[in-house]
């Protein structure tokens, strides 16, 4: 990785989104947090320079948005329009998922039951 992007700078800023998370997210949303923080820094690992730019740059704003509205004691805002049209497709769906997951409660989904 470029200057300013070694591994250890990564592995500072996945170090203090789960401080984050500990220190101000309830149990149910801190577990969730967790996990996809985890899989999308885990998804980055082998990513190009301008792609972990741009992540590192949008997790520094996910870590400051989660202390700002901590402070409120409201988390969440609503997805910006212009964001959304932005969005990829692999980012629509990785949206979904989380989507998916979150009205799930977090739990993971049980494999279908087969007749037998």
């Amino acid at each position: 990785m470029a200057s300013g992007f070694s591994k250890k700078s990564m592995t500072d800023l996945y170090r203090n989104v789960l401080k984050l998370h500990r220190r101000v997210l309830p149990q149910e949303m801190r577990d969730l947090g967790d996990k996809y923080a985890r899989n999308e820094f885990k998804a980055h690992k082998t990513a190009k320079i301008g792609q972990v730019k741009e992540f590192a740059r949008q997790w520094k704003e996910y870590v400051f948005a989660i202390d700002q509205q901590s402070k409120q004691g409201k988390f969440g805002q609503d997805l910006d329009p212009q964001r959304a049209l932005a969005m990829t497709q692999e980012q629509r769906e990785s949206l979904d998922r989380l989507e998916t997951e979150v009205r799930r409660g977090g739990e993971e989904e049980e494999p279908p039951k087969t007749m037998g």
